[in-house]
């Protein structure tokens, strides 16, 4: 009698380890870790934006950029470069890429990277922003904000984490950058950016 409790168990206890390692294997295959210092020039990251017309130059919009630069990096020689005219206290410009993952899935997509401020300041002149989703981003309203991005001066890691609902191509599109609060001038650096999808 007691041989059989002892078989049972350690029969029932085999049936938990070997399911939990299938599951750990299921989710050691289906993890996706990218990760980007460019250090090798953009990769597959393309920029974007969504900002207004600058009044004093009529039909054009205002002053942005973002470039690779060696000037200010977390880690490595390169980081990217965030500039825009935030005059008209309008505008969001920002880093994107596709990434292809599961069909038809639900998908964990968490994000982190390091943002550069060159002045930490109590007003908010401008919001760390984020998104994923199954399109490519193309408005300031397409994005969170996760937070102040004059929190420091110096450098501060951002974190986002969201759920998709992928299609029939599995595509899901990242995105990060920067959103103007303020009216002024402003510069930010990026760097270390790693994305997890699961």
């Amino acid at each position: 009698m007691l041989n059989r409790k002892v078989i049972c168990v350690v029969a029932l206890l085999l049936v938990i380890a070997v399911s939990f390692g299938a599951w750990q294997i299921w989710l050691y295959l289906n993890l996706l870790v990218i990760k980007e210092d460019f250090e090798s020039g953009f990769g597959e990251w393309e920029y974007d934006a969504d900002v207004p017309l600058d009044p004093t130059n009529p039909g054009q919009p205002v002053a942005w950029n973002i470039t690779r630069l060696t000037d200010v990096v977390y880690s490595g020689q390169y980081a990217i470069r965030l500039f825009i005219d935030g005059s008209q206290d309008d505008g969001t410009i920002w880093l994107e890429r596709k990434i292809v993952a599961s069909k038809n899935a639900q998908v964990s997509v968490t994000m982190s990277f390091w943002l550069f401020s060159e002045h930490e300041s109590f007003n908010t002149l401008a919001a760390v922003v984020a998104f994923a989703g199954v399109r490519n981003p193309e408005e300031e309203s397409d994005f969170e904000v996760l937070g102040a991005a004059n929190q420091v001066s110096g450098w501060k890691q951002y974190k986002f984490e969201t759920t998709v609902n992928t299609e029939a191509n599995g595509e899901v599109w990242v995105a990060l950058g920067v959103s103007v609060r303020w009216e002024t001038v402003m510069t930010y650096y990026i760097d270390n950016i790693e994305i997890t999808v699961r």
